[in-house]
């Protein structure tokens, strides 16, 4: 009988763990150019504030758990603004993920991932973006209030900070407060 439910235990842990991505398997699949194109061309015309163009570049860095998220967004034909994050991928105590974003205080030029050192970023913790990371799917978001007092310093950019996210198949689906309107990206990843 011990046998038997030191088997079935085993068993059922293997499951559950193989059910899950590791941090490297998720920072991974996060890794594309994505863009919301299709979105924007598809959008009506008549909308008081229309989605914006969007990219999202996400590559590697040394630091195998951390990534660069350049965003970039086109809210009209004058009007394009660049943020560029590091993102740490974490696997919590719980088992769930998390993506904790991290800032440069004075970014006067983008960071290049090749000579990324978090030492020179500053941890957006209280906005980790938290869920569930399934082998096929991504998906996480942060806490309002505690992201809201945190990310204050961090001034006009935070409004490119995402506060939410899903990565399944071809599609990273962001949301953003642009304007004080929470606002969902669904951008395709480029080939």
């Amino acid at each position: 009988m011990r046998a038997t439910l030191f088997l079935f235990t085993t068993l059922f842990c293997s499951a559950a763990t193989a059910a899950q991505p590791d941090a490297a398997a998720a920072h991974a699949q996060l890794l594309g150019t994505f863009d919301n194109a299709a979105q924007v061309a598809n959008e009506p015309h008549s909308k008081e504030q229309p989605v914006p163009h969007v990219t999202i570049k996400i590559e590697p860095t040394p630091q195998k758990d951390f990534s660069l998220w350049h965003m970039r967004i086109q809210t009209d034909a004058e009007s394009t603004f660049e943020q560029t994050w590091a993102m740490q991928t974490r696997i919590e105590y719980d088992g769930s993920g998390a993506l904790i974003p991290y800032y440069q205080l004075h970014q006067d030029s983008v960071p290049q991932a090749t000579a990324f050192d978090s030492q020179g970023w500053l941890s957006l913790e209280a906005c980790a973006l938290r869920g569930k990371f399934a082998p096929t799917r991504l998906q996480g978001f942060a806490e309002g209030e505690p992201c809201v007092a945190v990310s204050m310093n961090v001034g006009a950019r935070r409004a490119l900070l995402p506060v939410s996210f899903s990565r399944e198949g071809d599609w990273l689906h962001v949301d953003l407060n642009l304007r004080g309107v929470r606002t969902r990206i669904d951008a395709r990843q480029s080939r």
